[in-house]
């Protein structure tokens, strides 16, 4: 049985349990206990399928039995666990996954999680006292021999966590030791928690999620945060295994009871929302702003440079011109739509930094886990322990708006240029980074949780880079990839279901044009308070934008019920009647909302379009008259005119028309009727140039031919001879280029 044979069957199995078709799920599980040889297993398989067959039998008997229940649980949880194990045990043996080769480096090693305790707290208290060495020169290079033994130790404490096998109580204990011993750095913790959701998402087991929740209430900012990251994902993965561990789900009860811990869940689900849209932030930059801002520099390049643009500066002080060509250009919006992405916390750094994930330091698995860290072993020069105020630090390690991934990348770019070139980068850095701090100060002040907010969103943002970007990403399960269902994840849903968290996640998916997301929520919402007009609006705007016009039409019935006479509602109502064929309808609502809002070009122009599919030509004209008087030097209306007399046979008012449209920027379509009203008239030759010209628009004849076949009955019966229509193709074609 091969790697991809394994996969399969492992799939196969895990779709049957989730199905409770556990029949078929133990026959394939004994097709890889046989591939195993392993005995315990088979012995295992035979006595846990023995003792369903007892279950099932006492069932059909009747007999009434109280640990049924219990015990299918208990029966399901074990068949979970050995399908985990067995498909790790044979794709120990020769998978190239980057996990299976993790584990068997990590098997030469020997070291358990308590070795790594223990070096790390001597590497701690080593630093310390390296501190005291008074010559600086043996100091710097104590310090350095000193990070780089911390920093392969971590990394090797890592692997040894993520590749762990199935937890016992022993690995709690030393789990917990880890998380709780005072003299280990936090940085190295993290790591720790890190890890241990990297394993979780490889491979369910209780214990670890215990240890997860443990962390998930812990007093360090940073320890919290990476662990309600993980635990989220965690059960959003693993949703139909939850309702199997009693233990899991009483504890999470006892920690939804704290308000704080079901904010941070909540915070946690919108940030992930939120990086979804990375990669359409990531273009929009690429395609759209970029370019434009090399347009602006390149007008202005030798007088306005790109701070100019970023800032608070007065264009009107240089150069009028230049606002103006700004203005035009559309840049000043998409720059402030930028920083507006940027002060929510959208990953508008994500193109920015992709492409400085190829330095060595990268290839080490948990160093795209790793807090930022100033005293890392390269940065030592960057960061010296003298230097005061360093700007670098201010500019950087303070900064909330990049990850540490995106951090540790700028630093090791750095190093690649000279000396003078970045202390020149620093000392422009330094005359923002008391405003840096004093807007970090005022940010906080407004939302005592910034803190959490910013660290849970970096990692998120660390986590998305290693899943996108990781050159051997095929490795892994991709956890952006999961469905953003939450309130259909019996773990999750209890969590965020208070009307508030509800209306935030429903609001935030509206917002970000996530509508099936957005309403599935407000579907949820509205079976709560079906008196809510906004959210039947929002509704109808959901499956509006999801092109289910009948519901849409539906929910914005309701609302307009729950509040008459809003404009904006009784126009969605006119427009799909009209686009569901329902003119008589669409009229009515469009009449309505004429009276609500008089003289608006575009519903006069609708209601002119109505009386027009109705076949009621005079009065659509006369509507089409009122919108030109209404446009003054509008255009709008010239089309509908045009064609509309066309259709009363008023052909020289048509012709009029269709030669202000086409001294314009004329359509196939314009050409098109223009010939129309010359063939009607019997101007044959100058019906032909029209038509020729309709050709030459688009080079496509098929296409003008299957256009004018569809105005064939309108000409006939105007009077064209139905026996000309070949001729004047072919006519038509000889005239062509």
């Amino acid at each position: 049985m091969n790697n991809r044979d394994i996969i399969s069957l492992k799939k196969d199995i895990l779709l049957n349990l989730s199905k409770r078709q556990l029949k078929d799920a133990f026959e394939s599980l004994m097709k890889l206990s046989v591939h195993l040889q392993d005995w315990k297993i088979s012995e295992t398989l035979s006595e846990l399928e023995t003792n369903y067959k007892y279950m099932l039998h006492y069932l059909f008997e009747g007999v009434e039995d109280p640990e049924r229940e219990n015990m299918y649980r208990n029966l399901l949880r074990s068949l979970y666990e050995l399908t985990d194990d067995s498909t790790d045990e044979l794709l120990n043996i020769e998978s190239s996954n980057i996990f299976y080769e993790k584990y068997r480096t990590n098997a030469l090693r020997m070291a358990s999680l308590a070795d790594y305790q223990i070096r790390l707290k001597d590497i701690t208290g080593s630093l310390s006292l390296a501190d005291l060495i008074e010559e600086a020169e043996e100091k710097r290079r104590r310090k350095l021999d000193l990070s780089v033994k911390r920093e392969r130790i971590g990394s090797d404490m890592f692997i040894a966590v993520y590749v762990a096998a199935r937890a016992s109580e022993k690995d709690i204990e030393d789990y917990l030791s880890f998380i709780n011993n005072m003299d280990l750095p936090a940085r190295e913790k993290c790591l720790f928690i890190s890890a241990l959701s990297m394993s979780l998402f490889h491979r369910f087991d209780a214990k670890k999620v215990q240890v997860l929740m443990y962390a998930a209430v812990s007093d360090n900012m940073q320890l919290r945060a990476r662990a309600i990251v993980g635990l989220a994902i965690v059960m959003q993965m693993y949703d139909t295994r939850w309702p199997l561990y009693s233990e899991l789900q009483n504890r999470l009860d006892i920690m939804s009871e704290n308000p704080d811990f079901r904010k941070a869940i909540l915070r946690v689900i919108i940030q992930l929302i939120r990086s979804r849209e990375t990669e359409q932030i990531s273009k929009k930059i690429r395609e759209e702003i970029l370019p434009e801002m090399m347009k602006i520099n390149n007008l202005a390049g030798r007088k306005l440079n790109m701070e100019d643009l970023m800032g608070e500066s007065d264009f009107s002080e240089k150069n009028p011109e230049w606002q103006k060509e700004l203005e035009e250009s559309g840049l000043g919006k998409k720059l402030q739509e930028y920083s507006n992405l940027q002060m929510e916390g959208a990953d508008v750094f994500h193109s920015t930094f992709s492409g400085l994930k190829s330095f060595p330091f990268f290839s080490e698995m948990s160093n795209w886990f790793l807090p930022f860290d100033p005293s890392y072993s390269e940065f030592i020069s960057f960061f010296p322990e003298d230097a005061g105020n360093n700007l670098l630090k201010t500019a950087i390690l303070d900064s909330g708006h990049i990850c540490n991934s995106d951090k540790y990348s700028f630093c090791l770019s750095l190093l690649q240029i000279s000396p003078a070139q970045r202390e020149m980068m620093l000392g422009r850095m330094g005359a923002e980074s008391e405003e840096i701090k004093q807007l970090q100060k005022e940010t906080q002040a407004l939302n005592p949780t910034i803190d959490d907010e910013v660290i849970s969103n970096q990692y998120i943002q660390d986590l998305y880079r290693f899943f996108k970007l990781i050159p051997y990403r095929n490795s892994f399960f991709d956890i952006f990839s999961l469905r953003l269902n939450f309130y259909d994840k019996k773990s999750i849903a209890p969590l965020i279901s208070d009307i508030d968290s509800m209306k935030k996640i429903a609001l935030y998916c509206f917002d970000k044009n996530n509508f099936n997301e957005a309403l599935d929520v407000f579907n949820r919402l509205i079976h709560i308070d079906d008196q809510s007009e906004d959210i039947w609006q929002k509704i109808g705007y959901c499956k509006q934008m999801l092109n289910d016009q009948t519901g849409a039409l539906d929910a914005y019935l309701q609302a307009d019920l729950l509040k008459p006479d809003n404009s904006w509602i009784i126009k969605r109502i006119a427009q799909l009647y009209r686009a569901l064929k329902k003119t008589e309808l669409s009229l009515v609502y469009y009449t309505k909302a004429a009276k609500l809002n008089p003289d608006n070009v575009n519903t006069e122009l609708n209601i002119g379009h109505c009386y027009l599919e109705l076949g009621d030509y005079e009065q659509a004209l006369n509507i089409y008259f009122k919108v030109e008087l209404l446009e003054s030097k509008g255009t709008k209306a010239q089309r509908p005119i045009a064609w509309t007399a066309f259709l009363l046979k008023k052909y020289d008012l048509s012709r009029k028309y269709y030669k202000q449209i086409l001294n314009g920027k004329p359509t196939i379509h314009d050409y098109l009727n223009a010939g129309h009203t010359e063939l009607c008239v019997g101007n044959k030759g100058e019906a032909i140039s029209y038509y020729r010209q309709a050709v030459y628009v688009d080079n496509d004849f098929e296409l003008f031919a299957m256009l004018f076949d569809a105005d064939r009955d309108s000409l006939i019966s105007r009077g064209v001879d139905n026996n000309i229509f070949p001729f004047l193709f072919d006519q038509i074609k000889y005239g062509l280029n």
